[in-house]
């Protein structure tokens, strides 16, 4: 799914025209001989990919020191380097997938909360929004942290949790280049962080991989988007240790959010049981926009009872927490 969405983000802009900021500056998942059994993972990782087609290898600690000069890994640290990886700017993204839908004859709204999904006769025909009704032959719940309660009001329980990660910029380490990225993204397994540059904003992100310190929200509306100062010195320290161009940059702002997140960390996608006509997409553990023009395009199979190429239905089934699910909780595809 992850290389399919590559490819659809990385041609967007030749194919229609529209700009999303996308950059293929090349993604680097570090591992290092502090933590061995991450090493093991990257190379079964890398292997599996490698017989998808995806144009990933292994790269020793003199080819990262060449990829991301001033980098500072162990002898024996590796890294997964996917050349052709990259980012879009979000923003950008949604604004030009918006804009072409409704080239298509689509609608959209803005500022129209949705307050509850309709149901007659057990099956979904209209969502209540605070601009009104909406009727409709079938209904995607795409809703984020607010997806569980507009389930639970249908009587339908989902185990989906949302916790609030935070993150943090820095000035770019090369203002005087800032509509480049001044290095790859790097996902550092051995430190626990990854970061990537924005240059439209010259600045680069910081955050955690690991969602064992983010904070349980039972109710996505009281979030406090205020950081921490422990976190914020914790993503410095992370980043300047890997980094140390980044010692000489200057702190921006920090901010939290939201993850949805699932018991394996992997996404529920497909029709809402007992439902008719209602479908959910939720629950993608962070890497929703990664994954997000696969996930559309299997929907949307789905919907039109198409054949369903997209995505393993049977593996982010709505369905599968009450069998029993054996997948592994993998963020970031690692």
């Amino acid at each position: 799914m992850a290389r399919d969405s590559l490819a659809e983000y990385s041609n967007l802009e030749q194919r229609t025209g529209r700009a999303i900021g996308f950059q293929r500056c090349g993604v680097l998942t570090i591992a290092g001989p502090r933590a061995p059994e991450l090493i093991l993972r990257v190379r079964v990782n890398v292997a599996m990919q490698q017989r998808l087609g995806i144009d990933t290898r292994i790269v020793e600690a003199r080819e990262i020191r060449e990829l991301v000069p001033g980098i500072e890994v162990d002898d024996q640290a590796i890294a997964a380097y996917e050349p052709g990886g990259g980012f879009c700017d979000p923003l950008l993204t949604v604004d030009a997938f918006a804009d072409l839908a409704r080239e298509r004859g689509a609608k959209t709204q803005l500022g129209a909360p949705v307050r509850g999904v309709v149901v007659e006769a057990g099956r979904a025909v209209a969502v209540e929004t605070d601009q009104g009704r909406v009727d409709a032959m079938a209904i995607v719940l795409a809703a984020g942290p607010w997806t569980r309660p507009l389930l639970e009001a249908l009587g339908c329980d989902m185990p989906l949790e949302v916790v609030r990660p935070r993150q943090h910029f820095l000035d770019a380490p090369m203002k005087d280049a800032s509509q480049t990225a001044a290095h790859p993204v790097l996902l550092d397994m051995e430190l626990g962080y990854y970061t990537r540059c924005e240059p439209s904003r010259e600045r680069t992100r910081i955050g955690a991989i690991d969602y064992d310190g983010d904070a349980k929200l039972v109710d996505p509306d009281t979030l406090d988007e205020r950081v921490d100062p422990e976190f914020t010195h914790w993503a410095r320290g992370q980043l300047e240790q890997r980094m140390p161009v980044y010692r000489t940059r200057a702190d921006q702002e920090a901010q939290a959010a939201w993850y949805t997140l699932t018991p394996d960390s992997q996404p529920i996608l497909g029709a809402v049981p007992g439902i008719e006509g209602l479908y959910i997409a939720a629950g993608f553990s962070g890497h929703g926009f990664k994954l997000a023009p696969s996930v559309g395009e299997g929907l949307a199979q789905l919907i039109f009872d198409e054949p369903l190429t997209a995505f393993d239905a049977e593996f982010f089934s709505p369905e599968r927490f009450q069998k029993g699910s054996e997948a592994v909780s993998a963020p970031f595809g690692f």
